[in-house]
């Protein structure tokens, strides 16, 4: 016995075989597709015309008239002669979605570094190699005003289970920086001065939710303690909090 089967019969089995997949697809309960998927409702929270929630190209969290208060830790790197650790709190004021108002201080750590304590007290009992000379200024604290401008907004999933948010600026501003310096080659201790520094820098906010943040800062500042000009960058990492 020859079994035959002509090409208009495959297409034919075909377009059942289709028909019955489609059948099988618009029968399953529109709520099917929602379940574990977790993300959907927020992704109308931000995206759903009708909520009138803001774009990709606005802020998710209104702050204009909010204060902030952060607190951080970091380090400023390019000290050849201390490792600077800064401990850093800042109050702001939004002046409106974009621009913020602050003041920042810093106390700061200032442990010797290696080459320092190695001038110092170089190895087999030589005696000192800054004798003689005028040591580097030492820096204890940092304090400062700054308009941080923030025009970068975006938005972030966190896996498939949340939305968040975050934003970015540049600061400018103007403060002090106080600071040990040695005043000639004597043995005298250095003096602390009080010395004017220009600011300038960036700021990256991650918010956890409406009213807390993890905050990203590197700012460098310009002061003259003696002859030459420093710029020491302070980078630093905390949280802070908004009164929305």
């Amino acid at each position: 016995m020859r079994w035959t089967c002509s090409l208009p019969s495959l297409r034919g089995a075909a377009s059942a075989l289709t028909a019955v997949v489609a059948a099988a697809a618009l029968a399953l309960p529109a709520t099917a597709w929602a379940d574990g998927e977790p993300i959907d409702g927020e992704l109308e929270k931000y995206w759903n015309v009708e909520l009138a929630v803001p774009t990709l190209d606005s802020p998710l969290f209104k702050r204009s008239g909010a204060f902030e208060a952060s607190l951080g830790f970091g380090v400023i790197p390019n000290d050849s002669y201390y490792l600077p650790l800064p401990l850093n709190v800042r109050l702001g004021f939004h002046i409106g979605e974009s621009f913020t108002l602050e003041g920042a201080f810093s106390y700061l750590l200032t442990p010797n570094s290696d080459l320092l304590t190695f001038l110092e007290s170089p190895p087999n009992n030589a005696p000192s190699l800054l004798d003689g000379v005028i040591r580097p200024p030492r820096m204890t604290m940092v304090a400062g005003v700054d308009l941080v401008y923030s025009p970068f907004h975006g938005k972030v999933g966190i896996f498939d289970k949340k939305l968040s948010s975050f934003d970015a600026g540049l600061s400018l501003g103007a403060g002090v920086v106080i600071a040990d310096v040695d005043q000639d080659v004597t043995n005298t201790p250095p003096a602390s001065q009080t010395l004017p520094a220009a600011r300038w820098g960036v700021t990256m906010r991650f918010f956890l939710t409406t009213w807390l943040t993890v905050r990203a800062d590197v700012r460098q500042f310009l002061y003259k303690p003696e002859k030459d000009l420093l710029f020491p960058v302070e980078m630093t990492l905390g949280v802070a909090f908004l009164t929305i």
